[in-house]
């Protein structure tokens, strides 16, 4: 009777008195299930998207299937990019407010290189076709929003009107009479100027990653102070500069095939391919998980400063492209000097004998005449590539004497 007692006085406190500690372990259990999808979703989103091809980008955006205009394959590339950065693993996750997004920093810093990119193409049209319209004008203002806003409108928004705005762009390229890149090179030229200054910026803020200031002035950096980057920044840096470089590959294949006559008359074929393989060797894949910035010899390397290395040679290559398309732009200007016929009087002839010096006229400024006026005679041989004043042909070597002077 006293067990019975005992287990229904024990029945009755468990009652009154509940105990929930059981209930933790499927809560725990619910914790780490989540932790493990999170950790899941941020390594799978913060993957870089793969490069695509910029002809079949085109053939994906274009409407019509008639010969393209020219310009055509830059704008449907411009708009796959900004159609990227919404399509991409994740989306657009700049803007998160939940995780894993919020806690991610490398992917929204690989979005705001390639939306810098997307954000300098578009500003750029207007050099490459006069002509462009309100699209044009909707299509920037679209991208020029603040990178950052969640509410409506958000970025999303904002991108999903950017990509409709390219769109309707490139539907006047198909119409006949609409939209084309009619440039002989200004438009390019300004633009590779642009992305010029803008690499500037960003080769600066990755050399600032090297703390020692020695260092740097013996590899010939100079970092203004205001350009300085703290350290747990560094890797935003880093992966910006990935993304502005992933995008801006894109557009200099797109460019390359829609201005493939010009880039060949000038001669830069070379200087454009150098330019390609720095950016491709800034692509490659990155293994490490964390950005190690080094120092020296030393047994870690230092990626920033890498970075920056194939920055300043993207640069140089950069800096020949320009040159060259300028020198492309003067050639047409530059107009061969008339060929004037210069004569002699009569006066000049008796004034020329009685001083006993010869004097031979040549075309376009050559002077070839050697006179002895101390000397019995003297002797001029000048090769002509123009007309002969003197004699009325081209081309012949004249020899006259000279009579004594004054004897």
């Amino acid at each position: 009777m006293s067990s019975r007692r005992q287990r229904a006085e024990r029945r009755r406190q468990e009652l009154e008195n509940p105990q929930y500690g059981w209930i933790w372990k499927p809560l725990a259990v619910l914790l780490v299930l989540a932790v493990m999808v999170a950790v899941g979703l941020g390594i799978w989103w913060s993957l870089a998207p793969s490069r695509f091809d910029v002809e079949t980008a085109t053939q994906e955006q274009r409407i019509s299937a008639a010969p393209a205009a020219r310009g055509t394959v830059t704008v449907a590339t411009l708009a796959t990019l900004i159609d990227t950065l919404q399509d991409k693993p994740g989306g657009y996750l700049r803007n998160d407010l939940m995780p894993p997004g919020l806690l991610l920093d490398n992917m929204p810093s690989w979005e705001t290189g390639v939306l810098v990119q997307a954000r300098l193409m578009a500003a750029s049209l207007a050099d490459f076709d006069p002509g462009a319209g309100e699209s044009v004008n909707t299509l920037i203002a679209a991208l020029e929003q603040d990178a950052d806003d969640w509410l409506a409108p958000s970025m999303e928004d904002h991108l999903a009107q950017a990509g409709n705005s390219a769109r309707a762009y490139l539907a006047r390229f198909d119409d006949g009479v609409g939209a084309s890149f009619v440039d002989q090179g200004q438009g390019l030229a300004l633009y590779l100027d642009a992305v010029r200054q803008q690499l500037a910026s960003l080769r600066e803020r990755l050399s600032s990653t090297v703390s020692d200031s020695e260092r740097l002035k013996e590899l010939g950096i100079e970092v203004a102070q205001d350009s300085r980057v703290p350290w747990y920044r560094v890797d935003n840096v880093f992966h910006e500069t990935r993304g502005q470089t992933w995008a801006l590959g894109h557009l200099l294949e797109a460019l390359e095939r829609d201005q493939a006559d010009l880039i060949a008359s000038a001669g830069l074929g070379d200087s454009y391919a150098r330019a390609l393989a720095e950016i491709e060797r800034m692509q490659r894949q990155f293994w490490s998980p964390v950005v190690l910035r080094g120092s020296g010899l030393g047994i870690f390397a230092n990626y920033p400063l890498t970075m920056a290395h194939h920055l300043s040679r993207l640069d140089g290559a950069l800096a020949s492209l320009i040159d060259g398309l300028g020198g492309a732009n003067a050639a047409p200007e530059a107009a061969t000097p008339p060929v004037t016929e210069v004569t002699r009087s009569p006066d000049d002839e008796e004034a020329a004998e009685s001083a006993g010096v010869e004097k031979s006229d040549e075309q376009g400024g050559q002077q070839g005449a050697e006179a002895n006026s101390g000397e019995q005679g003297a002797e001029a041989n000048s090769d002509e590539q123009g007309t002969e004043a003197n004699s009325g042909e081209q081309g012949t070597n004249q020899q006259q004497p000279a009579e004594q002077s004054a004897e």
